[in-house]
């Protein structure tokens, strides 16, 4: 199976609990978006938003804690442990999966953010860069946590795994 069919494939089928967590995290964020616009409209005079305003993050919160609820019996449910890392599809996922096993934990994710943080930071000045430059920061901070993380904290995983054989 050449790359392009394992690409399509991994993004066909993802896991179900990771479904559950996209959808349980955009009810959160769509309660985020609602206040911050109610906000906006209570300040430009339209104070007869509040009714709207609580009813909707009501509907939003009730919908996302019953979200996250099948999100954590699914999280339950299926061990990631039982999955195997060798029949696993995607390869950024294969990648965690290894990560995560061998380096113990998710440290390494808030590890990677700061050292890209740090990085990115040392390139470009954030104190003084223009509107343009805090863009192209973001975007080193991105490439710098994909580089860390994907790279090289997955070298150090796949040296820790080969010196447990």
């Amino acid at each position: 199976m050449n790359k392009f069919k394992q690409l399509k494939e991994a993004l066909k089928n993802p896991p179900i609990e990771r479904l559950a967590k996209i959808e349980y995290q955009s009810h959160f964020w769509n309660i985020l978006g609602i206040t911050l616009v109610s906000i906006i409209l209570i300040f430009k005079g339209f104070w007869y938003i509040i009714f709207a305003f609580i009813f909707s993050v009501g509907v939003s919160y009730s919908q996302g804690m019953a979200a996250y609820k099948k999100y954590v019996m699914l999280k339950n449910a299926i061990q990631t442990d039982s999955i195997s890392i060798e029949n696993e599809i995607s390869p950024t996922r294969k990648r965690g999966r290894i990560i995560e096993k061998y380096l113990n934990g998710s440290w390494v994710k808030f590890l990677s953010s700061l050292i890209s943080v740090i990085l990115a930071s040392l390139i470009i000045n954030p104190l003084k860069a223009n509107w343009w430059q805090n863009i192209v920061l973001l975007l080193l901070i991105l490439v710098f946590w994909v580089i860390t993380y994907y790279f090289g904290f997955y070298y150090l995983a796949k040296r820790r795994e080969n010196a447990k054989q």
